[in-house]
């Protein structure tokens, strides 16, 4: 009988820390891409119009339910240094302007990492 009271006791004494526990938010980078400032991402093989407006997209979810603590991400894009603040999961824009050639975003620490490449928009000679 004392076993079990024990037993009960400390059964109770687990359930009711383990609910007035407050865990922390994890909020994790889901990742980066380029697109427009429209929010529209662009995907491998879409033709670009260099006369658009660009923006890195960067995605983050959350991983638990708790206290939700403020992240912050760095993001590098061509070697520039931006800083987005998540509050829950979604999508942060950051305007950009591409250069001609290879264009890169990353997140340091991560894996996630976008390239562009922006070519000069072809010249068009007047005939007449």
């Amino acid at each position: 009988m004392k076993n079990k009271n024990t037993l009960l006791t400390i059964l109770v004494t687990l359930l009711l820390t383990a609910c007035s526990r407050d865990e922390e938010v994890i909020i994790e980078a889901l990742g980066v891409d380029f697109g427009y400032r429209n929010g529209e991402v662009i995907l491998e093989g879409d033709c670009v119009d260099p006369n658009q407006n660009f923006a890195v997209l960067v995605h983050a979810t959350m991983g638990n339910f708790g206290t939700l603590t403020p992240r912050e991400f760095d993001v590098l894009v061509n070697d520039i240094l931006y800083n987005v603040t998540f509050r829950g999961e979604g999508t942060k824009l950051i305007p950009v302007e591409l250069k001609q050639g290879e264009n890169i975003a990353r997140i340091p620490g991560t894996n996630h990492e976008a390239r562009l490449v922006k070519n000069a928009a072809p010249a068009f000679e007047r005939v007449e």
